[in-house]
């Protein structure tokens, strides 16, 4: 039924879309200033995309680097937030990016709203350029620009292939400016908007609201200020009414940011909400004191040469102050704001887990990627360890714990403790994770061509493997476990409690691994390869054990049966366990065999 449900939905958007297209390309073909205009926006928006793509092939380790060492502090945050989306002229790229980033655990909350204060404020930087553009012949730059950007984009060099997308992207940037310039020169014959021009609060709220809906729709609030100011220029609109519409700019573009946190973890929502109160805060403050603020504008003007009459320039000066304006107000309260979101955004479904670290928007950054990744095992490790701790009778403290496991076991009777399901706990605790790791891994791979990296990769996939094997089947011992180390017949209950007090030691070394430095982990994880090797004549010591106990009639054959296989059962979990952890500490591992040699 929902199958029919969806089918019905995806053919009625489909209808929808095959209208809204005749429609346009009837009022494109009917009414050419307008198609001039939209034109305009339509290459301005694929300037932006390749903008946007030909930063990103520079990102391969490089950004991360970078992001980790310009944003320890949050002054530093602030700056590395302006400072790149100046230079991408991609506020929405930097949103996701931070989000992205945020998700994967490789900056803090703190640091990733400092950033997306500083890209409101450099993304102010593009009304500067657009009112620069309109007053020279932008299309004699544009062709070059384009020419030259397609010949580097098709040399096999990616290097090469980077520098011709940014080349397009900056040359359809200027042609999409021109078009919208000329497209509103062109209108202003046949159509006066002037007349929908509103004075007073009534204005403020209208073309605020005009900014926003246009920035939601077209996703780039370069694009609605590159009409915002065709638009003054041509004398479409009135200053104060434009100013109005570039406030609502900045309301508009919190929308990309919320798209792209859909996709993100609780971390990335948060994010995207900080966003929201640094852009709605500002607006809300800019609207209940916007004479007092315009006068500011006019007075700074004067003071830094421009001219009263060039309300195009005193646009792009009072989209700079407000959002700077909005970073004085908004900055020594980040601490609070990110206290505030911990409390109040959370996950609305507490049962199912979810990755925390992986998610869409890294695919293309591999470095950033494959740690994400790495991350997302030590997550399955850790909610594995969980539930192999509980079917065996031990608490999540216990592991953690220093009590021996004989004081344990003595001291807590699991025969009384309600029997987990496990086969719910594999669904929404393991299943889920491993499901969304096999599907992040793939995706990188498609992007990654370095076979070092897809070898990383692959190992990734084998460690989350087996961390979803140890899992998937321990109902089989669990009642066995349960049921027979509580036993009357004290020589069965040693044999199965020694296998738990031995799963319980190695849960326990992988809790003491997370806490250590690298060369006592590098010495533990090495203790760990030779365990596999003792595992084996493990096995072979406990055949021997219940050979002898039925030999003097201690277990029954069927006792003993069960003690083999359940002991052979735990054995390839610890086996599983110990490969998958080796795995997932290798970069440290590699790391320190190279300074031992």
């Amino acid at each position: 039924m929902q199958n029919i449900k969806t089918l019905g939905t995806e053919y009625y958007k489909q209808w929808i879309l095959v209208v809204v297209v005749v429609l346009l390309t009837y009022i494109l073909l009917i009414y050419n200033e307008l198609a001039s205009i939209l034109a305009g926006v339509a290459i301005l928006l694929i300037g932006m995309m390749n903008l946007s793509e030909g930063f990103k092939s520079f990102s391969g380790g490089f950004l991360e680097r970078i992001l980790a060492k310009s944003t320890n502090t949050k002054p530093k945050s602030i700056i590395f937030g302006v400072v790149s989306t100046m230079i991408m002229q991609s506020s929405t790229l930097v949103s996701i990016i931070s989000i992205s980033f945020l998700s994967a655990g490789l900056i803090t909350l703190t640091r990733g709203i400092g950033i997306l204060f500083g890209a409101n404020l450099g993304n102010s930087a593009g009304s500067w350029l657009i009112v620069g553009l309109t007053s020279i012949n932008i299309s004699a730059l544009a062709t070059p620009l384009i020419v030259i950007g397609v010949l580097l984009y098709f040399q096999k060099d990616i290097l090469f292939k980077g520098i011709g997308t940014i080349f397009m992207g900056i040359g359809f940037f200027f042609l999409g400016v021109d078009y919208i310039k000329n497209g509103f020169e062109s209108v202003k014959d046949i159509l006066d908007l002037s007349q929908f021009n509103f004075s007073g609060f009534k204005g403020i709220l209208i073309f605020v609201g005009l900014g926003a809906l246009l920035t939601g729709v077209v996703q780039s609030s370069h694009a609605t200020l590159a009409i915002i100011i065709a638009a003054l220029l041509a004398g479409q609109i009135h200053y104060e009414n434009a100013l109005a519409a570039t406030l609502g700019t900045s309301v508009g573009g919190v929308v990309t940011a919320l798209l792209a946190s859909l996709s993100a973890n609780i971390e990335g929502k948060k994010l995207a909400f900080a966003n929201c109160i640094f852009n709605f805060g500002i607006a809300i403050i800019i609207i209940v004191f916007f004479p007092y603020f315009v006068n500011l504008i006019d007075l700074i003007a004067g003071i830094i040469g421009i001219n009263e009459e060039n309300s195009a320039l005193k646009t792009a000066l009072f989209h700079t102050s407000f959002n700077f304006v909005a970073i004085l107000i908004f900055s020594p309260f980040i601490d609070k704001i990110v206290v505030f979101l911990d409390k109040f955004v959370k996950n609305t479904n507490k049962d199912i887990d979810k990755p925390l670290y992986i998610e869409p928007n890294l695919v293309e950054y591999t470095d950033t990627a494959i740690e994400a990744l790495r991350k997302e095992d030590e997550h399955l490790c850790n909610n594995a360890c969980k539930i192999i701790a509980h079917a065996i009778g031990f608490k999540r403290s216990d592991i953690r714990g220093t009590r021996s496991f004989d004081e344990i076991i003595n001291t807590q009777k699991w025969v009384y403790k309600k029997t987990m399901d496990l086969d719910n706990l594999y669904k929404i605790k393991i299943k889920v994770l491993f499901e969304a790791i096999m599907d992040f891994s793939a995706k990188v791979q498609s992007y990654n061509n370095d076979e070092q990296k897809n070898h990383k990769i692959f190992d990734y996939k084998i460690a989350a493997k087996n961390l979803t094997e140890t899992t998937k089947d321990l109902k089989i011992i669990q009642s066995n476990m349960k049921k027979y180390s509580s036993s009357l017949n004290l020589d069965l209950a040693e044999q199965y409690n020694t296998m738990r007090k031995n799963l319980g030691e190695l849960l326990r070394s992988i809790e003491e691994l997370k806490l250590m430095d690298e060369e006592k982990r590098y010495l533990i994880i090495k203790n760990f390869k030779k365990a596999k090797e003792i595992l084996i004549e493990t096995d072979i010591q406990t055949l021997k054990k219940v050979e002898n106990l039925i030999a003097k009639k201690k277990i029954t054959p069927s006792e003993g049966i069960s003690i083999l296989n359940d002991s052979s059962f735990i054995q390839k979990i610890s086996s599983e366990i110990i490969e998958a952890v080796g795995i997932i500490y290798s970069l440290e591992e590699e790391q320190l065999e190279n300074k031992a040699s």
